[in-house]
């Protein structure tokens, strides 16, 4: 006997069904019935599979569900014919019963769908192939699915639509090139580009139509379409701006407001759409009073501070929705992360007010449950446990949350941070779930590229921020140009002993080349051991020791005499104590927050070598968020050294101005005291710099700059008309390593002899 499920034409799951209940029904009631009630009481002695080609037998045997030793079973039959055909592999399912040795042995047969061994696109003109094949998700040797062509049919569809060929008509064909594979071709009626002509409004009376145009992302059509993609119908944007629309009037005291359905009209040559939209405005209302209910942990004044609704102004829903939002983190601040706040109303029709009452259903205190990490596969659990805010058991607070979520973010070995709360079954507990998405962390590159200092350089390096998954770094690297030439070996240790203790040591060898003015050379060969321990959250105190053997040759006879007293080598041994408190959101692309720091260095006396001098220095960055994803930043830098013990001020050490880091626009280190029209550096500097931030294209990010500053020699004072000012334009490139920075300054107090602007190149954080 033999169970049969072919599938010919039939396109939709339920005629599917409905062909295979029909199927089974007629050999179930065919005269093979009087031997199936026999067989039913027989066993299954073995079970096979034939026809299949691709796909492997154990797949197909893992999706049935008899098994040998079961008792016959027609109805078990059908549900695997059914299970075994909801893979998607098979077109035609079959299945053999046949005595042998007194059981059944059971062959299901089945017949694979073709392979698609070709995707081709027929009538496209407006749009290029490429641009359709990356829409296009089917893939070259995959099981025919026709599902699967209707909706690239729709995505292709749509695409269409983007571009204003709204009547486009999209098909698809299928060709068998052999029993085993076809050719899918998608055809294409592009039909003419129908352009947005009109947008109009019926029943607006206090708004024109041009304001709530404003409002929606949809635009009619006009001349410069063509270059900003406007001015065609989206439909899902369409329902999106229906959205906005009743947004803008509920922000402006329209309780009522009403946005029916837009009625779209395409003009009798086909080219030209027009949509009418209805509004139904209603009376505005204004705030009467401002309620709370149910607060009891909080003061009524405490909350009635954080609200951006006040009693007077036109009732606004987005500031509503912000207000609850304030109230539910004062009570999550103290750990009330549980409470509940939702807003009601209560309208007096005759004098158009409104009067807001926030009910608040206050929880009790939040404790840290269960703290599950997924997704780090080379970090360990200790190196991300470690920045959270809490351990389980911990009052749970949305501050801990949030900074624990920056902390992890800034370690950098992840591209993806997701912290999720969830409800523990013991009462006023959350369970955290965290999910990360590592990014690479080591990294080796070996090239050439262009400096503004260096011009033409050469760079090795192989560095990993996360050894071993342990959370330390290790950096080697060298370039050579034709200014500077720098090799470094460095390892860091952020936590020493399991302790936050950050511990490290830096080998370092520079050579620097001076070419504008007196030709000299720079080596400087040293170590450096830097140590930080956190004191705060946010505040962090750093010790440097260094110790460098620097060597200056090479100094012209027609040099200053400052410059031959310099020449020689000598020995820097000091040490350097930081105070650095440190509140951006982020250490790469910071929105908020600021990094302050105060540093001493004093070398020489009882550390031992030949230079005697001591710096203090103050750096000050702030970063406000403004809007469209826009930030503003400033920055201001002091510094002053002096030597002591009747020595001069190392050459090395000595404060210049001017390039990527300092002031944009003018060459580096070409600010500051000059002798005989050299720049030498002096003992102070003052900078400048005010930056706004705004988002291209991610990972891209457009720079607008102002600088100024500059450096002062001994017995001068810090002078403010004195600094030079720049302004300029840059971009930013956004690397896990961190930002590429290009910038192009231009000097606002220009001199006769430089010139008008420079380029600067650089990588790394500027604030």
């Amino acid at each position: 006997m033999l169970f049969s499920w072919s599938r010919f034409s039939v396109t939709t799951r339920m005629k599917q069904n409905l062909l295979l209940l029909f199927c089974l029904n007629i050999l179930l009631i065919s005269p093979a019935t009087a031997s199936l009630a026999s067989d039913e009481a027989m066993t299954i002695g073995e079970i096979l599979v034939e026809g299949n080609r691709r796909i492997e037998t154990a797949t197909i045997l893992s999706h049935i569900g008899i098994k040998p030793g079961d008792p016959f079973s027609p109805k078990q039959i059908r549900r695997d014919i059914q299970a075994v055909y909801d893979t998607g592999f098979f077109r035609n399912i079959s299945v053999d019963a046949r005595d042998f040795e007194g059981k059944l042995k059971l062959t299901f047969i089945v017949e694979e769908k073709p392979a698609v061994k070709e995707i081709n696109l027929e009538g496209n003109d407006e749009i290029n192939e490429e641009q359709l094949r990356k829409i296009i998700d089917i893939k070259v040797n995959s099981i025919l699915d026709e599902l699967a062509l209707e909706k690239n049919v729709q995505k292709l569809k749509k695409r269409y639509e983007q571009d204003g060929f709204y009547l486009a008509e999209i098909s698809y064909s299928i060709e068998e090139l052999s029993p085993y594979s076809v050719a899918v071709t998608f055809n294409i009626e592009e039909g003419d580009e129908v352009i947005l002509k009109q947008i109009k409004f019926e029943g607006n009376h206090d708004f024109s139509d041009e304001e709530l145009k404003q409002v929606m992302e949809t635009t009619e059509h006009w001349f410069m379409s063509w270059l900003t993609g406007s001015g065609y119908l989206e439909e899902q944007v369409l329902e999106q701006d229906m959205e906005r629309l009743l947004s803008f009037y509920f922000d402006r005291g329209y309780l009522h407001a009403r946005v029916g359905d837009p009625e779209v009209t395409l003009s009798r040559d086909k080219t030209e759409l027009s949509i009418l939209i209805p509004v139904e405005e209603g009376p505005q209302f204004s705030i009467s009073s401002i309620h709370f209910k149910g607060n009891h942990i909080i003061e009524t004044a405490l909350l009635a501070e954080k609200l951006e609704s006040e009693a007077g102004e036109l009732f606004n829903r987005s500031k509503v929705r912000k207000d609850v939002a304030a109230i539910s983190n004062q009570y999550a601040e103290q750990g009330y992360l549980l409470t509940e706040v939702y807003p009601t109303t209560k309208e007096n029709a005759r004098d158009k007010t409104v009067a807001i009452t926030f009910n608040i259903i206050e929880g009790k205190i939040t404790y840290a449950g269960r703290i599950s990490i997924s997704g780090n596969d080379s970090t360990r659990d200790k190196v991300i446990r470690r920045q959270l805010q809490f351990v389980e058991g911990d009052v749970l607070t949305s501050s801990k949350l949030r900074r624990s979520h920056e902390r992890i973010q800034n370690l950098g070995f992840f591209e993806k941070v997701d912290m999720q709360t969830k409800k523990n079954p013991r009462e006023n507990t959350l369970d955290i779930d965290l999910k990360v998405k590592e990014r690479l962390t080591g990294s080796f590159n070996i090239g050439a590229g262009w400096s503004s200092v260096n011009q033409i350089v050469g760079n090795v390096s192989i560095s990993q921020g996360n050894l071993f998954g342990r959370g330390q770094k290790l950096i080697l690297s060298g370039s050579i140009g034709r200014v500077t030439q720098d090799y470094r070996l460095s390892f860091t240790e952020p936590w020493l002993f399991d302790t936050p203790l950050s511990a490290g040591i830096d080998l370092y060898m520079r050579t620097r080349r001076q070419l504008r003015f007196s030709r000299y050379q720079v080596n400087r060969t040293g170590v450096a051991l830097p140590f930080s321990y956190p004191l705060s959250d946010y505040l962090r105190a750093y010790f440097t020791y260094r110790y460098e053997e620097v060597e200056i040759l090479n100094v012209p006879t027609s040099a200053t005499n400052f410059l031959k007293r310099q020449e020689g080598a000598t020995v820097t041994s000091s040490t350097l104590f930081s105070l650095v408190r440190d509140s951006r959101d982020s250490w790469t692309r910071p929105t908020r927050g600021s990094r302050n720091k105060i540093s001493y260095e004093i070398a020489g006396s009882a550390l031992g070598g030949d230079n005697y001098y001591q710096r203090l220095m103050l750096d000050s960055g702030w970063h406000f968020p403004l809007f469209w994803r826009v930030v503003f930043s400033l920055r201001g830098r002091c510094d002053y050294e002096f030597s002591y013990a009747g020595r001069d001020l190392p050459l090395q050490e000595l404060l210049t101005a001017g390039g990527a880091q300092t002031v944009r626009g003018f060459q580096y280190s070409s600010l500051g005291p000059r002798e005989d029209g050299q720049v030498v550096g002096g003992n102070k500097r003052i900078i400048f710099n005010y930056e706004l931030n705004f988002p291209l294209v991610d990972p891209l990010a457009g720079v607008i700059f102002y600088d100024m500053g500059n450096a002062f020699a001994e017995g001068e004072n810090y002078q403010m008309n004195n600094l030079r000012t720049s302004a300029g334009v840059g971009l930013r490139f956004f690397t896990p390593v961190g930002p590429i920075r290009l910038d192009w300054g231009y000097k606002l107090d220009r001199k006769a002899t430089e010139s008008a602007y420079e380029w600067h190149f650089a990588m790394g954080t500027y604030f």
